[in-house]
């Protein structure tokens, strides 16, 4: 296995460089494009002569050396290698072009889906990559420069690891050009990108190669059952069917019995290792994507969407077991309580004066002081629209205040379109939670008939002196004769409370539902379905879109808070604080359901 040295001053102009790639010396950027690089662990590990079984050269190689070299062709070869590379991860880097006779061999692939995977058990592929043109000079970070990124493995399961990157590399980076090459037997990935974003490129490649490969996959959705606080062998789990949709909320019945303390213990260790290693995977995994993150914690029921059909009853143990099934799936119904409950639940917080829900902010000096904002959503049959509202400058009537559309969020309604997607059921216990991180389009200029429409609304808020009234809300007005309307499924004009959770960065988003299933149904005045939504979320999360690289952080220090320690906590610490912080949160609000 062979390493380029990316840092080496003496590299010159390779001969074999084709005409029409980007040459650079990274030397010569700027001292943060250097620092980036550095940071990232192969080229950390590239910095000195050898790491493990790998040995690291300065020599210039054209594709086909260094595939040769690696005799990335043989199977006997290939395997053999990575069973000698000491379980480490460091990719193969190197800083080799192509030369104009073998670049007229490289053939770009079909952009068909690739077939899904079949991966022997063998230990995770080496990612070999190395950077297209490198001379000495002084280059703008925005420079184009070409990454080709080589699975070191069996060729059969190389192309296919290749492919799947290829995809996920098209489908979450707008900045970067990825194409699918051919030399021989031997599939490759070929990445034109700016020279700033390569070292998170890099991060990005080696994490899905990493998670293409692990046994541990943190791709598809994660199902965790945390255990109750008591557990008897007499305990049994009921499923309740919702008749609408068919999916089953587990329901924990109690039986008579002594507490198997020992069982519970270790049944709970090894759902609390699995759940905060799969957190902590997923949180690294989607720090490094360059999309429009939304990241919340959403309360709700936990409903299962796959279970053996032919039982409602099991005892805990076997339901238990039936979870740890990979075919077990399920979601998180967010749409909950009734119109006594919302009641109920608002005032109790705002009267409590020792109540864990802070205001935000010094704005207020309570709970009791915190004043609702107002959204409105709207869903097709795939996409759900955000819209944000706000008052119009100037434009009270006869004691109404008008307000008006302050930007549109789109968001896919698919849940297996999340980029994070981990479901915490807890039988026995009233309220379920689950993380999910989704692309949002803000401001989404790809629906200009959605947003053409809603800005025709008309909104107005009469009684706003009496805002804690929960039916004190705008009033909308939507177009039925437009064609947009037509595809509305359902509309909702919400009223968001938001709290601090003690002294934390955690935010508690409380959004009283009036809904409609129809647009003509709510401007007709007829009485709307009213439940709530919970949401928790970091006061940083929501962070500039587009952003590159690890925006949340090494150790999710940008991210998560690091409680009360005294010491800087590492990202493990850090999300084993979040977890408890969240279950903390369902605890102090879940006796009102």
């Amino acid at each position: 296995m062979y390493v380029s040295h990316p840092f080496d001053s003496q590299l010159t102009t390779n001969s074999h460089r084709a005409d029409n790639e980007a040459s650079i010396d990274l030397l010569e950027g700027s001292s943060d494009d250097k620092a980036a690089l550095l940071r990232c662990p192969v080229l950390a590990a590239a910095a000195t002569a050898t790491c493990g079984a790998s040995t690291v050269v300065t020599s210039l190689e054209p594709v086909d050396d260094l595939i040769e070299s690696a005799n990335i062709t043989s199977p006997v070869t290939a395997t053999k290698s990575r069973r000698t590379a000491s379980n480490n991860r460091m990719a193969d880097y190197s800083d080799s072009n192509i030369s104009g006779q073998n670049k007229q061999l490289l053939d770009t692939a079909s952009n068909s889906p690739p077939s899904p995977l079949q991966l022997p058990a063998i230990h995770p592929a080496i990612l070999i990559r190395r950077l297209a043109g490198i001379r000495p000079g002084v280059t703008p970070t925005s420079e184009l420069v070409k990454a080709n990124f080589i699975v070191s493995h069996l060729p059969e399961v190389a192309a296919g690891v290749v492919e799947a990157t290829h995809k996920e590399l098209a489908r979450t980076s707008s900045s970067a050009r990825p194409e699918l090459r051919r030399f021989q037997d031997v599939t490759y990935l070929q990445v034109t990108t700016r020279t700033r974003q390569v070292a998170e490129l890099i991060n990005a490649a080696q994490s899905i190669v990493d998670d293409l490969t692990s046994d541990d996959s943190t791709r598809g959705p994660g199902v965790f059952q945390e255990p109750p606080a008591e557990l008897t062998d007499a305990d049994q789990v009921m499923l309740d069917i919702d008749d609408s949709s068919g999916s089953a909320r587990p329901r924990l019945q109690p039986g008579q019995g002594v507490d198997n303390c020992s069982q519970r213990q270790l049944l709970f260790q090894e759902y609390a290792t699995a759940l905060n290693n799969r957190v902590w995977k997923d949180l690294k995994k989607a720090g490094r994507l360059p999309l429009s993150l939304t990241l919340r914690v959403r309360l709700g029921y936990g409903m299962l969407r796959s279970y053996p059909q032919d039982k409602l009853v099991y005892r805990y143990h076997d339901f238990h077991k039936m979870m740890q099934n990979p075919r077990a799936s399920g979601d998180l119904k967010t749409w909950i309580g009734n119109e006594a409950l919302v009641r109920h639940l608002l005032n109790s917080i705002r009267n409590d004066p020792s109540t864990p829900f802070q205001p935000i902010g010094n704005q207020v000096a309570s709970a009791a002081n915190v004043l609702p904002e107002y959204s409105v959503e709207i869903r097709s049959q795939r996409v759900k629209f955000d819209v944000p509202i706000r008052r119009r400058s100037g434009g009270n009537v006869r004691g109404s205040t008008v307000y008006q559309m302050c930007r549109l969020n789109a968001s896919k309604l698919d849940a297996n379109l999340a980029e994070v997607d981990i479901l915490n059921i807890s039988p026995g216990r009233n309220l379920d939670w689950k993380l999910e991180a989704i692309d949002e389009e803000k401001d989404a200029k790809s629906f200009p008939d959605v947003t053409r429409y809603l800005k025709s609304a008309k909104m107005v808020l009469s009684g706003e002196d009496q805002s804690h009234d929960i039916d004190v809300y705008p009033r909308v007005q939507l177009s039925t004769a437009d064609p947009v309307a037509g595809k509305i499924k359902y509309v909702t004009v919400k009223t968001v409370y938001q709290f601090r959770w003690k002294a934390t960065s955690y935010i508690t988003q409380i959004a009283v539902n009036h809904r409609w299933s129809s647009i003509p149904a709510m401007n007709a005045g007829k009485a709307p379905t009213i439940d709530l939504e919970i949401n928790v979320f970091g006061e940083f999360w929501d962070g500039d879109d587009d952003a590159v690289g690890n925006i949340w952080g090494d150790e999710l220090q940008l991210l998560l808070d690091a409680g009360d320690s005294s010491t800087t906590s590492g990202s493990a610490d850090r999300v084993d604080i979040f977890i408890q912080t969240i279950k903390d949160i369902r605890n102090a609000i879940e006796s009102f359901f």
